[in-house]
């Protein structure tokens, strides 16, 4: 390390792949992104208090639809 550079902790491995190219990541983002989506996923019922493994696809629909906001798919 450099002189004057800070040391921060690693907690995630984090990766973003976007049209099937990956995206680099900072370790900010990298934090970021994982205890972000961490929080969401424990609020979940069914969850692991301390999940090791996150995974979320994302796919953008051809034509919008109409869904009921109180069902689950």
């Amino acid at each position: 390390m450099f002189e004057g550079h800070r040391i921060v902790k690693k907690n995630f491995d984090t990766e973003l792949w976007v049209d099937g190219k990956q995206l680099p990541l900072n370790h900010m983002m990298q934090e970021t992104i994982a205890n972000v989506m961490l929080g969401f996923s424990r609020t979940l019922k069914g969850t692991e208090a301390d999940p090791k493994n996150v995974e979320i696809k994302i796919k953008k629909l051809s034509k919008q639809v109409d869904v009921d906001a109180h069902t689950y798919p």
